[in-house]
């Protein structure tokens, strides 16, 4: 029988198989006349269509009516219910599946989500605690764990005990001030100030100016995690807009948004901090992001499809599991990931590598993806690694680009919900 992992975060909903398929779309949900469009496409028109654009149907999960007459949905378990079978779909339709969820997701949710499942249908045969899931492979050594792992609309701050072959969620925290789209929002803001300052422009008049700044932010802030000065550059009315981001403005920006969570790192100072994948805008807007580590984007499912006997074993009548005394010692556990993998070299892209020594054209046309080493001038995206950092020479598209934080193999770049995975090899 056929087996998936599904990691619950409304950033990045994450579903992989034992099969090796992985797929991966936000908690947005566009309502048309034909139906509900789940994903990036709807991500892509959430400020162009606030109106009919939906993003807290998981943090808000439940059968209350929604306003208005919505053809398609009577309540948020209905859109829950149309991204859930859009993710199983992109899975090859797995019979069986473990399900791995935050502490923001109460028992009457985590009912509600286990009855959208069973009328796909799909057979659940575990629940697991995402944080705990995220650090399964880290279990064999003695230590204590900070996890922070941030959603659209708040962060869950898991304090993990290891020792032995025994791991558990000691501790928990929500901290419901501290979203994603909240830090988006105060980001966004700054920069329309900033364009308001110096070229008495406003963007957010515009809805397209402004879905394109949305679209631009995660690959922006990235970006200042790594050079103190970020130049960007806006498109408008106008002509092209040129600004620079600076990071410690950012930090400011940001540091009283992150007043508890600062806290709470200083008060664990003696655990390790590992920033889930989702996390990594916190991290790079954190003061001391070198003092921690950053999960792989599949870290969890991949644990959890590893680990599966113990965890099925473990899962008595659906509970969620938090602890696992006696993992499976016997094979050899999955290499932690936060520990360094080497430097990328190349970027993989449908069976073939391309050398990230020197600028790489990505063109991007919606969802067609070319590549090029060779005219770079017209290209959409220009990459390269330099100093064990994948840089961005060039960006002229308003596509939606997640880059990872460092230039390691086994992370993805992902441009318009497409991975194209960092790898060390040779060309061709």
């Amino acid at each position: 029988m056929s087996t998936a992992v599904l990691e619950l975060n409304d950033q990045a909903l994450l579903i992989k198989a034992s099969s090796g398929e992985v797929y991966s779309e936000p908690g947005f949900a566009l309502h048309t006349e034909q139906g509900i469009v789940s994903g990036i496409e709807a991500r892509n028109q959430a400020w162009l269509q606030p109106q009919n654009v939906y993003r807290q149907y998981w943090h808000h999960l439940s059968q209350n009516p929604l306003r208005g007459n919505l053809r398609w949905a009577r309540h948020h378990a209905d859109i829950a219910f149309a991204q859930l079978k859009s993710l199983l779909g992109h899975a090859g339709q797995p019979e069986k599946l473990i399900i791995s969820v935050g502490a923001n997701f109460d028992d009457q949710q985590l009912s509600l989500l286990l009855g959208l499942l069973s009328a796909i249908p799909t057979e659940v045969i575990a629940v697991v605690d995402s944080s705990l899931a995220d650090c399964l492979n880290l279990s064999a050594d003695k230590q204590k764990i900070l996890h922070i792992d941030l959603h659209l609309h708040q962060t869950v701050v898991s304090q993990i005990n290891c020792s032995g072959n025994s791991i558990e969620v000691a501790e928990q925290r929500l901290l419901g001030e501290l979203g994603a789209l909240s830090t988006y929002a105060l980001l966004a803001n700054h920069i329309r100030d900033r364009l308001v300052a110096t070229f008495r422009y406003d963007p957010m008049h515009s809805p397209q100016e402004e879905q394109a700044i949305y679209n631009l932010l995660p690959e922006w802030i990235l970006r200042v995690g790594q050079q103190s000065e970020c130049p960007i550059s806006i498109s408008s009315a106008n002509g092209d807009l040129a600004l620079t981001l600076h990071r410690q403005e950012l930090l400011d920006l940001m540091a009283p948004r992150l007043t508890e969570l600062s806290a709470l790192l200083r008060e664990m100072s003696d655990h390790a901090i590992h920033f889930s994948q989702q996390s990594r805008i916190l991290s790079v807007l954190t003061d001391k992001p070198d003092a921690s580590h950053h999960l792989q984007n599949t870290q969890g499912v991949d644990n959890c499809l590893h680990f599966i006997s113990s965890l099925v074993d473990d899962s008595q009548g659906l509970q969620r599991i938090t602890s696992l005394q006696q993992i499976d010692g016997n094979r050899p556990r999955p290499a932690i990931q936060a520990n360094g993998p080497s430097t990328a070299t190349h970027l993989l892209y449908k069976g073939q590598a391309w050398p990230l020594n020197q600028p790489l054209g990505i063109q991007i046309d919606n969802s067609r993806i070319a590549i090029s080493s060779a005219d770079t001038n017209r290209a959409s995206l220009v990459l390269i690694v330099e100093n064990q950092q994948l840089k961005v020479l060039q960006q002229t598209v308003d596509a939606v680009i997640e880059l990872p934080p460092q230039a390691r193999c086994g992370e993805n770049i992902i441009i318009n919900a497409q991975r194209l995975a960092l790898i060390e090899g040779r060309n061709g």
